[in-house]
C-alpha cells in the first residue's frame, strides 16, 4: 500500500457512464466512494469502471462492487469493470470469484 487513497474521474458520454478510478480502496475511504459511485451514476443505462490504476483493493472495495452491482440489477443498469488480467484488481476480483457475475473486461475496448 502506498497511502494514496482512491479518486474519481467521470466521463459521460450518450447515456454511458466511464468512472476511472485511482489508487487505493479500503476501509479508510470506501463508504465515501460508494457514496460518490452511487450518487455519480444516477440516470446512466450503462456504467463501465475502469479499475485498471487501482493500487490497492481490499474486502471492503469489493463489497462496493457488489452492492452497486445488486443496485444496478434492480434498476436495470449494465455494470462493466475493466480491469487488465496483471493489475491487482483483476487479481483480487478473480480470487474473490466476483467474475462469475460482473462482466470484467481486459480493456475499455473490449
Amino acid at each position: 500500500m502506498n497511502d494514496e487513497l482512491a479518486t474519481m474521474e467521470l466521463e459521460p458520454s450518450d447515456g454511458s457512464l466511464l468512472i476511472r478510478l485511482h489508487g487505493e480502496i479500503d476501509l479508510s475511504n470506501a463508504e465515501q466512494l460508494q457514496q460518490q459511485l452511487e450518487d455519480a451514476v444516477e440516470g446512466y443505462s450503462q456504467v463501465i469502471v475502469d479499475l485498471t490504476k487501482i493500487t490497492y483493493l481490499d474486502s471492503q472495495g469489493l463489497r462496493i462492487i457488489k452492492k452497486i452491482r445488486d443496485k444496478f440489477a434492480r434498476e436495470d443498469t449494465a455494470l462493466i469493470l475493466v480491469a487488465p488480467s496483471t493489475s491487482v484488481s483483476r487479481q483480487v476480483l478473480e480470487i474473490a470469484r466476483m467474475t462469475d457475475y460482473v462482466e470484467i473486461r481486459e480493456t475499455l475496448e473490449g
